[in-house]
């Protein structure tokens, strides 16, 4: 069986460890067709992933190379089939086999799950990540898919930090939730989670300074003023009332 990888480096590896997949434009082909395992993919969908809006005039012919030689590696792994089908490919790759659908499942599975079984499957699925997606290419599609999927790792993290916070993990978060506050400091849900993770570390006065610092960034850079829930918070940990989340 072989093992995908699109979170980071797109890579592939059997039993036997990691195997070359060629060219970085080949393995873009492959990154196309493993962003939908078991899809098919027409010849130009895949002329653009590969390629953009401005092709080679030999695009088709070097795509149909790529294809082949990736199906002889493939076939050679004992991997799954790369068929051509009806003007493009489909490559037969079960979802179990890709890191980017066992990342789905298990987020969708950790959302569904409470205590200890959550916490698992949350970093059995966060461990998936191996860097930016597809972070040893380059092609305009494949950048715009990164974008998406970075927002679900975000989604999925923020949902990871709300479980670790109820969990009385706030200390442990702490660096990992001001880290990401700080990449991503127009987001209140993740300054909601760096606030309450700052207050129950007994660090109050920190926690409303955040508060304050993203009530400025956002009506510098967007006009607007933090959410009611944001709001809520910061009056809670200004009150140290029974209500507040210690």
């Amino acid at each position: 069986m072989i093992w995908f990888q699109v979170l980071g480096p797109v890579s592939a590896r059997t039993e036997r460890g990691q195997f070359s997949l060629g060219s970085a434009r080949q393995r873009a082909v492959l990154a196309a067709l493993l962003i939908e395992p078991g899809a098919h993919v027409s010849l130009d969908q895949l002329v653009d992933r590969v390629w953009g809006a401005t092709p080679p005039r030999s695009a088709r012919q070097t795509l149909h190379s790529y294809v082949s030689r990736l199906r002889s590696v493939l076939s050679d792994e004992g991997g799954p089939l790369l068929e051509r089908r009806s003007g493009g490919y489909v490559l037969e790759a079960d979802e179990s086999t890709v890191d980017l659908q066992c990342f789905r499942a298990l987020v969708a599975q950790a959302r569904r799950a409470d205590g200890d079984r959550a916490g698992a499957l949350w970093q059995e699925a966060m461990s998936l990540w191996q860097g930016a997606p597809f972070a040893d290419l380059d092609s305009d599609w494949l950048r715009s898919v990164a974008v998406r999927l970075e927002a679900e790792r975000l989604a999925a993290t923020l949902d990871h930090n709300d479980l670790l916070l109820r969990c009385g993990e706030h200390a442990r978060l702490l660096p990992e939730v001001a880290a990401a506050a700080r990449a991503h400091p127009l987001d209140e849900r993740l300054a909601g989670q760096l606030m309450l993770a700052l207050y129950r570390c007994d660090r109050q006065a920190d926690a409303l300074a955040h508060f304050h610092l993203v009530q400025e960034r956002l009506a510098d850079e967007l006009g607007s003023d933090p959410g009611p829930t944001l709001c809520e918070l910061y009056q809670r940990i200004l009150r140290h009332d029974d209500d507040s989340p210690r």
